[in-house]
This record gives structure tokens, sequence and C-alpha cells, in this order.
């Protein structure tokens, strides 16, 4: 399983994703500047679960991910939008083009700000990927 951490790679640059499995789930996520302490990031981690046990959930997020959370949190789908808004803040403020570039193998992070859906999308690959079992949390 990869986690985040800041091990030295062989060429030299600091590595966020090591397939190391010193930390837990929760690290992985606190290390990305999620909190699982904060409404914003547990609802952030269940988006995810929930995105990386069916993908397609993605193409309607607000029907499919957002409004099953709001109705488990008594609350709106865009109060849910925005705590999903505030981690992808979160995220970007934490060195996030990197850590995206680097799940993802892909430089695309640095140009623009990416949607909220879309980091969803590379953290529910990552975990779906990885076999991170949904109930760590």
């Amino acid at each position: 399983m990869n986690i985040l951490t800041n091990e030295k790679t062989d060429n030299g640059t600091t590595a966020r994703i090591s397939t190391s499995q010193r930390a837990t789930i929760p690290e992985f996520f606190y290390s990305a500047g999620i909190c699982h302490h904060r409404v914003a990031g547990r609802i952030f981690m269940e988006a995810v679960f929930m995105a990386a046990e069916d993908l397609s959930h993605l193409k309607n997020i607000s029907r499919n991910i957002y409004a099953p959370i709001a109705r488990r949190h008594g609350t709106t789908v865009g109060n849910v939008s925005k705590n999903m808004r505030d981690v992808r803040d979160t995220i970007m403020k934490h060195d996030g083009e990197a850590l995206l570039a680097e799940m993802t193998g892909s430089r695309c992070w640095y140009a623009e700000t990416p949607y909220p859906h879309e980091i969803i999308e590379v953290f529910a690959r990552y975990v779906r990927d990885q076999k991170i079992p949904h109930d760590v949390l």
C-alpha cells in the first residue's frame, strides 16, 4: 500500500508517496492537509470512499455522492459542495500540485486549480488501486 511520507528517492528528490506501510490511512489524508476531526475532512473521506466503490458516481457527483452525504449529515448538497471546495483549497495550500502529480503521474495539476470532483477522483482511484479498506476511518 502506498502512503504519503517524506522519504528521499534514489534521484535525491523528496517522495511523498512510498510503498512503506508505516502510516495509517487517517495519516495519509492528514499529510495532504485533511483532518479527520473536521467535518469537511470526514465528508471528503466519505466522498472518496463512495467514489472508489463506483467511479461512475462521479458523472453526477451532486446526485450520487453529495446528496447521500448531505442526508446522512442532516445538511444540504450546497453545504457539502462548499466543504469539498474548502478541502480542495486546503489540499492545494499543502503542496497539492506536487501530491496530485505524484499520485497520477501527470504534471497537469500545476496549470490550474482542479475542481473538487477531480481531486475526489484522484484520491478515489488511489484508494481503490491500493485496496484501502473503507472501514479504516
